[in-house]
């Protein structure tokens, strides 16, 4: 039996059938690169809102061993004062400045807790080059977790009108945040992420390209991750935010007075 090479000859792909096969990968990458994109930021916008209510869940433990009182948004603690998660955010061993999240560690002895994973920003502690969430990750409400130089400004929970309406904390872009900052910046980090693109002021921000995206744009699609004043949390659209903050004439920020 005669063998015909012929008949057995692969057939090479032509150059235009290369350029389709190339033509439909480049349609389906540009349909679903931006649908594996919402993907994994609505899993970090999950795993966010988790870190915010184990945070609320922790400050309801605080409440309850302080007299029903919320702690201050920072403090200047005494020399040699022991930091809670081992590390000095800001100021010196000499003179340290404690934080609310720090007062909230040992409810919950998780430090990953404290950082927002849609969020790049950060500082570092004093005088090293190790990472910590001062700024860029999640701000206390001003009108609830007061800012004082010493820890005996505070705020009763019965003094809060509506507890479960009431902003504690939230996404932002430092340890602290109140209606002022969600109408415009001070600074490089204070501000309500998201806030540029529905209305707020952003132009105090210098040259800080994370910044200034954070500030315009947020990190969760529109919005913020929000704990609330009793402990739960949920999320919010920063446009909502802003808008109340807008309309307060209480200077408070809750939306139970409006």
């Amino acid at each position: 039996m005669r063998f015909d090479s012929n008949r057995y000859h692969p057939r090479a792909f032509t150059l235009i059938e290369l350029l389709v096969v190339i033509a439909i990968i480049s349609i389906l990458a540009a349909i679903l690169f931006p649908v594996f994109a919402r993907a994994r930021e609505n899993a970090r916008r999950t795993s966010c809102l988790s870190n915010v209510k184990q945070m609320g869940l922790a400050m309801m433990q605080y409440v309850q061993d302080y007299d029903e009182t919320y702690p201050v948004a920072y403090y200047r603690a005494p020399a040699g004062t022991v930091m809670p998660d081992g590390q000095i955010w800001a100021g010196s061993v000499s003179s340290p400045y404690i934080f609310w999240p720090q007062l909230l560690y040992p409810y919950h002895k998780s430090t990953a807790m404290f950082w927002c994973p849609s969020s790049s920003i950060f500082n570092y502690a004093a005088g090293t080059s190790v990472k910590v969430p001062v700024n860029g990750q999640y701000g206390a409400n001003t009108n609830i977790l007061k800012v004082a130089a010493t820890p005996q400004t505070v705020v009763k929970m019965a003094a809060v009108n509506a507890v479960a309406q009431s902003y504690m904390f939230m996404d932002s872009g430092s340890y602290q945040v109140s209606e002022a900052r969600a109408l415009n910046s001070s600074g490089n980090v204070f501000y309500l992420p998201g806030m540029g693109d529905v209305g707020g002021n952003c132009g105090s921000i210098g040259d800080y390209p994370d910044n200034q995206s954070d500030c315009k744009s947020g990190r969760h699609f529109g919005g913020v991750n929000v704990g609330f004043a009793d402990g739960h949390a949920k999320w919010l659209k920063s446009s909502l935010l802003v808008s109340e903050a807008r309309k307060s004439n209480h200077g408070d920020w809750n939306p139970a007075n409006e």
